[in-house]
This record gives C-alpha cells, structure tokens and sequence, in this order.
C-alpha cells in the first residue's frame, strides 16, 4: 500500500482491496483460482467463505448460485460472486445484472467458464458504477495428461 492509500479511510481501503482480488495475479494463483472455479459450488464457496472470513466479511449464499459478501452488522453488499457455465447463456448474464441493481451491489465479479477456449478456462469480469462490464482476468487450470511411451516395435 501506498503512504496517500494508507491515509484512506478504511472502508476505501477495504474496496481496493477487493477491486485487486483477481488482478493481478501471479502465475500459480491463476492457477490456484481456475481450480477452484472448475469445482462443484460448495468447494467454491467454502474457499470464498474462508477469504471473507480474512478480510471481515459475512458470506452469504443466494438462490445456490452465487456469492455476497456483506459488511458486518450490515445489509450492505461489498462484492457478489456470480458463476456462469455457458457464456452463451443470455439469461444468466441478464439475471446477474438484474441483482446488480436489485440489491445495489457494490462490486461484482462475474466467472464465466469459456469451454471453447478449454473445459478449464474462465475469465472474470468485474462490474461497478466505474464500469458495467470490465475484463478483469482470464485463469486456466490445465490438467496434466499421461505420457503413454512408444511401444517397443
């Protein structure tokens, strides 16, 4: 942190923070991140409880499909985490954008898996007042494969 973001106040300090959670990361994170993300939803969630858990925020789990963090004793919502499987599916990009504004989230990561680019790829997009639709990252997890030796001819 910087000495002027040292004097922020603490709740500034907190969304920077939090506006940093997927850039920039190092290569093994990238990786770390994509495995999670290839898993079922509640190792997804568990590992995002555990982080939220680290930076003093209450977890909560909506409609069992996505991720709020919420300020303490509060219903304000600093960061929701929204899974899209199929980044053809309109209607759960629609619907992410409907909570958006419904809830009047702060700060939103979008995941969304893009199986034609590898079964193990996503990229995270991150929305706010700032930018509705910003390209935060792209993580892969590859999957190491056999090496089957030739056959003796």
């Amino acid at each position: 942190m910087t000495a002027a973001a040292g004097k922020l106040p603490v709740k500034v300090q907190k969304r920077l923070t939090l506006f940093k959670m997927f850039y920039p990361l190092e290569r093994k994170d990238e990786r770390q991140w994509a495995k999670i993300f290839k898993s079922d939803f509640n190792t997804i969630s568990e590992s995002f409880r555990q982080i939220s858990l680290r930076e003093g925020y209450v977890q909560e789990i909506a409609e069992k499909k996505f991720i709020l963090w919420k300020v303490k004793r509060s219903s304000v919502i600093e960061c929701m985490f929204y899974f899209i499987n199929d980044a053809a599916d309109i209607n759960a990009v629609v619907n992410c954008f409907k909570i958006i504004q419904r809830k009047k989230v702060f700060l939103t990561y979008l995941i969304v898996r893009q199986v034609k680019d590898g079964e193990n790829t996503f990229d995270i997009f991150r929305s706010s007042k700032f930018s509705y639709l910003e390209h935060c990252n792209r993580v892969k997890y590859h999957i190491k494969r056999p090496v089957i030796p030739n056959e003796p001819e």
